[in-house]
């Protein structure tokens, strides 16, 4: 997890995993989440570090059930702007909420990492 606070950065948050060879990185425009609409992207690598760009990555973006509580859950196709894949993650209410990026490219099986993301 690296918080970007520096002026000129577009960005004020970032995270990592990686999966079946892929590094995905998400970035969201504030940390932690905001009720409402927030402005998020995703960036996946090879193992060289090589851009991933001919993948259809889609993001599921969901809060477990809990007593008393229903699950939550949206899923969205992020639209690729050069090498980074940009999404809007609505956040319904506070607490923790769970981003599902899926990455599936073709000819090749669907890669998955889920990261885990805070409300307020």
């Amino acid at each position: 997890m690296t918080l970007a606070l520096s002026a000129g950065m577009s960005w004020a948050y970032e995270t990592q995993k990686t999966a079946e060879g892929l590094t995905i990185m998400i970035t969201a425009g504030s940390y932690p989440l905001v009720n409402g609409d927030n402005a998020m992207s995703a960036k996946v690598t090879d193992g060289s570090g090589k851009p991933v760009t001919d993948a259809k990555v889609t993001v599921r973006f969901f809060m477990p059930a809990m007593p008393g509580m229903a699950p939550m859950s949206s899923t969205t196709e992020a639209v690729q702007k050069g090498d980074v894949y940009r999404f809007t993650a609505n956040v319904a209410m506070e607490g923790t909420w769970k981003a599902e990026v899926s990455v599936a490219r073709p000819g090749k099986a669907t890669v998955k990492a889920t990261f885990n993301l805070d409300s307020r």
